[in-house]
């Protein structure tokens, strides 16, 4: 069985030159790594040499202008763990790590890589260097981010004959409705104390007025206890589990007496209930949409990941969108009902490039899984989903009958060639890029050439990225307007047939 994880003392993050240095020093001891044959490294030319390498990415980095910020990322620790039930050789975990790493991280990571033997269990030692020698911008590293990463371990373990958790989805959005439906008081006791630290002009007129909007205050205890009256809710809650010093008794005290303007007791509930209707208003409306089964890619404990395709479909991109378990529903069928809203925030993820992993709203989602699928958004406000001006001249052709010529047919593919060659001149310009950083980084300071040509590298990419998004953005609205024309065809074509004389 593999685990890998962040080490708890460090949460994995090395936010100083001597975290790295030591960090470094440890995992490629000579005595736990077979004499250092089982250490290696991607980008760095020299793996006793690694740290020196590293900083002098990091000082490349500030000199093209990405100036260090306050508690700076040196580098990541990760560990990843081999039981010995798994029956693998030192070697074989090595190469599991090297494998796991590059697939998560892509080719433009600088990192080192230790195979510790000095344990009952075999297990890697991985330090991430913070700074990306191709953008010179810092790596990011999150919770989410550590999943996928061990999805990752997990699959390519699982090819070397480990054993591997279940990670099938262990939360639905029917359980964290029901979920959310027996803590929401939690919620309501919050929000009726804040509201009350405006409305309330001393602890006994608070504690007077919590009761006419339905919340019991008893102090009488060690603690201050909160608890609804009408409710299904069983166990009081005390002030300090609120995790809000500003909801303590003497805090609330304090506060109450700052206010000037004094309510009554019907005033107040009359505010309160004004308030509750804005609030109910403001309420963001989940999307429903379906998901079917060929369009997921796996499914774990944690999230559903959904393959996504972002404007080129040809292009058959490893993309997907992580959607936690509490979004998603699994139907009978194997289908799957997911619930967005338009300002939850979703992992993307790029396989192919995993610098463009990136985060992405709720609303980008469900138009990229609409686009995908035809799956059309269920608004519960029915909201009409507004077409691109594009769309609107193709049925107006649809409309009278008129054909699409030669023409049309040459935009796809200009389009497409336009789409391949500026990503196969993207991907030689990140390797020259990565190229040139490792061959000159310990001469930039003192060469400002060298600096130039990043520069304008980096414009360049930039420039490049742009025209491959507004590619993408074209063939979109271009293979839309083909399946409208194709669905056209198959309607007229019926059509016809049903007049048609009978024989």
């Amino acid at each position: 069985m593999t685990v890998i994880n962040m080490p708890n003392k460090s949460k994995g993050t090395l936010h100083s030159k001597q975290g790295l240095s030591s960090a470094l020093k440890y995992i490629t001891d000579p005595q736990k790594t077979n004499n250092g044959e089982l250490v290696s490294g991607q980008n760095i030319n020299i793996p006793s040499n690694a740290y020196d390498e590293m900083l002098l990415t990091r000082e490349m980095a500030i000199l093209a202008g990405n100036q260090p910020k306050e508690n700076e990322r040196f580098g990541f620790h990760f560990v990843q763990s081999f039981s010995p039930e798994d029956n693998l050789t030192p070697e074989q975990v090595h190469e599991i790590g090297l494998k796991t790493m590059k697939t998560y991280l892509g080719e433009s990571a600088e990192f080192v890589i230790a195979t510790h033997t000095d344990k009952e269990h075999l297990h890697n030692h991985i330090i991430l260097n913070a700074t990306n020698p191709k953008t010179l911008k810092k790596f990011q590293q999150s919770k989410s981010q550590l999943e996928e990463l061990k999805e990752i371990s997990d699959v390519i373990s699982k090819e070397y004959g480990c054993k591997i958790i279940d990670r099938s989805l262990k939360n639905s959005h029917k359980k964290y409705q029901v979920y959310l439906a027996k803590n929401s008081y939690r919620k309501e006791i919050e929000s009726k104390i804040k509201f009350l630290l405006s409305h309330a002009s001393n602890w006994t007129d608070f504690k007077n007025k919590a009761t006419a909007l339905g919340l019991i205050v008893d102090d009488k205890g060690k603690y201050t206890t909160y608890q609804l009256s009408g409710t299904s809710q069983e166990r009081k809650v005390r002030d300090r589990s609120l995790k809000n010093q500003a909801f303590m008794k003497e805090a609330i005290s304090e506060r109450l007496k700052e206010n000037e303007v004094v309510y009554t007791e019907s005033e107040v509930k009359e505010l309160w209930a004004e308030n509750q209707t804005i609030h109910d208003k403001e309420q963001e409306t989940e999307i429903a949409m379906l998901i079917e089964d060929w369009q997921v890619e796996k499914e774990t404990a944690d999230y559903l990941y959904v393959n996504i395709n972002i404007g080129l479909e040809r292009a058959q991109r490893k993309s997907a969108i992580k959607i936690p378990a509490r979004c998603v529903d699994k139907l009978e069928n194997g289908n799957y009902q997911v619930f967005l809203k338009k300002q939850d925030r979703f992992y993307f993820v790029d396989s192919k490039n995993p610098e463009n992993n990136k985060i992405m709203l709720g609303k980008t989602v469900a138009k990229n899984l609409q686009n995908q699928s035809g799956s059309v958004p269920l608004y519960s406000n029915n909201a009409k989903i507004k077409l691109k001006q594009l769309f609107n001249e193709f049925d107006f052709l649809i409309s009278k009958g008129l054909d699409f010529d030669t023409s049309f047919e040459a935009i796809g593919k200009e389009l497409e060639q336009t789409y391949y060659q500026t990503e196969s001149i993207l991907e030689n310009l990140d390797k020259k890029i990565l190229e040139y950083v490792e061959e000159n980084k310990a001469y930039a300071r003192p060469n400002t050439r060298i600096l130039k040509t990043i520069e304008n590298l980096q414009k360049e990419r930039t420039d490049l990225h742009k025209t491959l998004k507004q590619v993408e953005k074209e063939m979109l609205y271009y293979d839309k307007s083909v399946d409208r024309y194709e669905d056209y065809l198959q309607e007229h074509t019926k059509n016809k047939s049903h007049h048609s004389p009978r024989l």
